[in-house]
């Protein structure tokens, strides 16, 4: 079965990444030390790519000075229910300006080295209560 969860990490930083969870909770889970920010599955960019799939999520965004975005790799990874396999790819943040910035600030781009596990979980499905 394709994995589903994955947990990164690199230093500091650490990624819990669960696809196919009920649209409303959180699907990625970013921290940085103790900043934490959570992400639904419609706030998660996935494009497929010849290197596996790259997801991103805006971490910081204006309108007016820009802004920064996360991204890594996520390796095709069968693995059976109960087992966990260990992984390593790449994460990549991007730093842009938007039309405000002053002075304009050119894209750049840093990548760092992380390490993780990927699983096949069950994800509950929650259905809402109606009134």
């Amino acid at each position: 079965m394709s994995a589903n969860r994955f947990v990164l990490k690199h230093h500091q930083i650490e990624v819990d990444y669960t696809i196919g969870i009920t649209p409303g909770l959180p699907a990625l889970i970013y921290k940085n030390g103790s900043n934490v920010k959570t992400f639904t599955a419609n706030q998660i960019t996935t494009d497929q790519t010849a290197l596996g799939s790259m997801v991103s999520v805006a971490l910081v965004t204006t309108v007016d000075t820009g802004g920064e975005r996360f991204g890594f790799f996520l390796p095709e990874l069968d693995v059976a229910k109960g087992h966990t396999e260990k992984f390593t790819t790449v994460g990549v943040y991007e730093k842009f300006g938007g039309p405000a910035s002053f002075p304009h600030l050119p894209p750049a781009w840093r990548c760092i080295d992380m390490h993780g596990t990927a699983q096949t979980v069950i994800v509950p499905v929650v259905e809402h209560a109606t009134a």
